[in-house]
This record gives C-alpha cells, structure tokens and sequence, in this order.
C-alpha cells in the first residue's frame, strides 16, 4: 500500500500505486508547483498557483513544454532508446512536477532528489522514460522531476521585457527552477519528504538548470547537493542580456514577427508562431535557449565565481561518458583513419608537452583503434570545451578542497558500452561507434532499463548488475553525500589526491596522478580553461 491521498498547502492530491516490484511506491504525475505561465504571465516570473478543492487527480502526465522538432529529440541514438514511444502533446501550461515516493507516512522524512531533464534549454520534458524514478524510490528516494518553460518562452530577452521588469528580463526558465524548489521545501514533507535534505541534479542541458540553480543567490541554504551528469558547468560565462536581446530580435524577424512588438502583444500572439523559423544551430538568432546575466538570479557573469559564493556548502558528484569524448563531432561519421593522422594532429594540440611526455609511448594507437583511442584519451581530459574529461571534475575537486575545504566532490566516467542489435554491427548504432554514448548512463543512474524497455536495447545481465550498484551509488550520495556503501567497490572522492570512479562493466576506483593525468591536468592548466587553484 502507498501513501494515499496526500495534502500538500494548496489541495490533496491522488496518484497512482504502483505493482510487482514497485508495491507500495505511489507516483504522482502531474503536481502543479505554479500558475500556468499563459496569458499575462507569459514572458514573466511565475506566481503561486490557486489553491483547488476535492482531490486533484495527478495520475497522468501533463503536456510537455512548446519546443521546436528537428533538435536532438528526432536524432540517433536518442529517439529510439529515448522516445521510441512517441511525444506527449505540447501546451504553455507546463510547470509540472512529477514526485515519486515509497514512503507510507508523511513523518518519515527522506532523501529527496530534484532532477532537471536534458535537451539543452530548448527540448525535452520531465516524464522521459530513461529517468523513471521508481527503482531510487524503492532505494528509499524521493524523486522530483521538474518540468518548466524552455527556449523562446523559458528564456525570451528584449528590452521592452526589461522595461516592465524592472530592468530585468529572460530566465524565467531558471525562475521556474526556484519556485519549484521552493515548493519543495514547502510541501515534501506531505510526500514523506525531508526539506532540509535536498539533492539537484541534471545531465547535459539538465546540468546547466541544477548547476545555475546551485550556485543562484535564490537557493542558499536550500540545497545540500548537486549531481551534474556530462557537464560540470562550473566553468560557464553567461550571455548579456543585451546580447541575448540583438539575438532574440534576429530570431523573432526570422519569424516574421516584429521584434518591437509590445510586451501585450507578444503575449497574444499564438505560441506556434515563434516556431516558424527553421533551427539554425549556432548561428546567430537561432531559438533563444540560454540563460543571461541578469546580476540578480544569475548574479556573476562567471559561473566560477557564483559557484564559489553561493554553493560553498554544496556537495559535488559529477562527471561524463566515454563516449562523448572526442576531437571531431561525435555525432558524425568523422574520425581518425590512421595512427600517423590522430598523432600528427595530437603533436599539434599539445606542443612541447607531446615530447615532454614521450606520447606515442604513453598512448600508443594503431590504424584499426586511432578513431577509440582519441575518444578514451579526450574522456581522460584533453579534448577542452563542453566535454573536458574526469580530468576537469578531479580538478573541480582540488579546487574545492582549499577554496570550500568542508565540502565533498565525487568524479566519474562512464564507460560501459550499450549493448546494441546484431543488425547494428557495422552502422551508427552499433555499439563499438557510440561507445558510452552522450545521456547512456541515465539507464543505469535511475537503473531504469527494463525488460524490452527500450526495443533497442538486448540488456544482458552486466548491464542490470551495474544499474543496480550506480543508482545504490547516486542514491547513497543523495542521501548522505557520500557514494560509498555496502557491498560496493570503493570511491575515492576528489580531493587533493584527484580520486575519481571509472563506471565500467565493474566500477573501479582510482586514487592519484599517473603519467596520463599529469600530461592532461598540465594540459588543461596551460590551456588557461580553468582558474589555478
């Protein structure tokens, strides 16, 4: 038996029981945190929602938010491990949460976890089946996934936004995050939740949600920890608002729509109309979909320096995939066909330190493997950008301990191959091309693989072994801080001693520099990517 109906401070609410393995965890799909963001209150700070009489059914999803089709949702491998199943519908009303509990009694006050969807800040939606909640819930988790406002409505910029807002304008996709945590902190506990014990985490554009929301002035003294999944996101520099705003504008004539339009009258226009350009990745007046420095949510313009003030207390677990890792574009069929090419290309991206190191001794490729091997090596830490590698995390960690010495950071990489079909050998899909591709890990973090779930996927008993010892390792830290628990191999945590957990087909744990690392780290250092400790 669950929970029941529960009574949070604007109505009761009714979710659904779950069965078999999941007897006596109750979901709840569709917990409103906010006014719908229509109307009025479109392109503007969200407001409480009314309070609601009887019981509100929360057993079924709500819209996803509006997004644009033809981005990541649509491409290999992601639609069909990820959306095999089709999308749900889409609406503006879209501040939904959806809170999974295997606790019996609102006294009970347990871990909870707040986790924010990836797709950039432009797609995606809080009830995608990788992150199914119901295996860290029966660990004894309350999970809460977030759905909020995204791209052109989540983080729209222009002056006559400003202009109402007191000189502020864009980030309502990260004002959506606050007062869904807020909302939290106020009402969890009727869940069988603990307030004062609040995890946040993401992958991929999710990371960029919990780590502003982290290191935001508005979540000080409200979150414990915060697990970013590919993308530390600490060494970001945010957009100006007067940027955003040249780009907005760009954008909204793309749409054909007069970007001077008044604040009433943008709010009019039907949200189908700011999806009539075509995406344009990259280039300028694409789909806004970035948060700005407006000195107030965001406060710094550095992402370093919001993340050393306002999460000085906050704990760490971060890390990347194998897979993910690389010199030219993952997603492409581009690679390196020799050994003489990837080495001639890595003599110039290191300079003195590929003699210093002795490289070709300390990496050595051939013909068949040069394509693998440069992935594993950038996971290692010398491809600089997005993907940094476990060197930055490790990194991240020794900063910690001398600028934040009370806090904890744990690091990873994650390195097991999906398995695929037979009939992929040789094609995108296959296994050995996507290694441990850019969001695998979800299936393991949450342990959600199931059964035919995804088609795709011929899951072996390696992979529901390793689902089972990561999400016990996630859940530990949500729960505590500390990975660490029995039964499973140990994690070092990143401190002055870089330790860092290689998430293989077997865990294993790392303690110290090899030669490796230290040829990454002076790389990384040199290259000036992040502050010197």
């Amino acid at each position: 038996m669950g929970i029941g109906i529960v009574e949070t401070k604007y109505g009761k609410l009714l979710g659904a029981e779950l069965t078999g393995k999941y007897e006596g965890i109750t979901t709840f799909r569709s917990v409103p945190y906010a006014a719908p963001p229509v109307g009025e209150l479109r392109f503007a700070p969200p407001q409480d929602h009314e309070p609601w009489n009887g019981v509100l059914d929360a057993t079924h999803f709500a819209s996803r938010p509006y997004q644009q089709m033809g981005t990541g949702l649509s491409f290999e491998p992601w639609a069909s491990d990820f959306y095999y199943d089709n999308y749900p519908p889409m609406s503006e009303d879209c501040l939904y949460l959806h809170i999974t509990t295997g606790a019996q009694d609102p006294s009970e006050k347990r871990p909870v976890f707040m986790w924010f969807h990836g797709g950039g800040l432009s797609t995606g939606f809080y009830s995608e089946i990788e992150f199914d909640p119901s295996e860290l819930a029966r660990k004894g988790i309350v999970v809460v996934s977030v759905g909020q406002r995204l791209n052109i409505f989540g983080y729209l910029c222009l002056p006559q936004l400003q202009a109402e807002q007191g000189g502020k304008a864009g980030n309502y996709g990260l004002m959506d995050e606050v007062k869904a945590l807020d909302w939290v902190r106020e009402n969890i506990a009727a869940f069988g939740g603990d307030p004062d014990n609040i995890t946040i985490g993401g992958q991929s554009g999710g990371t960029a949600k919990s780590g502003a929301l982290a290191s935001s002035p508005y979540s000080v003294g409200k979150v414990k920890r915060c697990i970013n999944q590919s993308n530390l996101n600490w060494l970001v520099t945010y957009q100006t608002m007067e940027a955003a705003g040249a780009d907005a504008k760009v954008y909204l004539e793309r749409c054909g729509i007069d970007p001077e339009l008044s604040v009433e009258e943008l709010r009019r226009i039907p949200a189908d109309r700011f999806y009539k350009a075509e995406v344009a990745f990259g280039a300028p007046g694409n789909l806004p979909g970035s948060m700005v420095w407006d000195g107030d949510y965001v406060r710094y313009q550095y992402g370093v320096q919001n993340v050393q003030e306002f999460a000085s207390k906050v704990d760490y677990l971060t890390g990347g995939n194998v897979g993910e890792g690389g010199f030219v574009n993952f997603m492409s069929n581009d690679k390196f066909e020799t050994a003489a090419q990837f080495y001639d290309f890595m003599r110039e991206r290191l300079g003195p330190l590929y003699e210093k190191y002795d490289f070709e001794s300390l990496w050595p490729v051939t013909d068949e493997n040069a394509d693998m091997r440069s992935r594993v090596l950038a996971s290692r830490g010398i491809a600089l950008g997005l993907f940094c590698g476990v060197i930055l995390n490790r990194y991240f960690g020794a900063y910690r301990a001398v600028h934040a010495p009370e806090t904890h950071t744990y690091s990873f990489s994650f390195g097991h191959f999906t398995p695929s079909l037979p009939e992929e050998a040789g094609q995108f899909r296959d296994m050995n091309h996507l290694m441990a591709w850019h969001s695998s890990e979800l299936w393991y973090t949450f342990a959600s693989l199931r059964e035919n779930v995804p088609p795709v996927r011929p899951w072996t008993e390696v992979d529901f072994k390793l689902a089972d010892q990561v999400s016990s390792y996630w859940a530990n830290f949500i729960a505590t801080g500390n990975p660490n628990g029995e039964g499973l191999p140990f994690w070092p945590e990143s401190r002055e001693n870089y330790g860092w957990m290689y998430l293989g087909d077997t865990p294993e744990g790392h303690d110290g520099l090899d030669k490796l690392d230290e040829l990454c780290l002076e790389h990384l250092i040199a290259s000036g990517t992040a502050p010197e400790i």
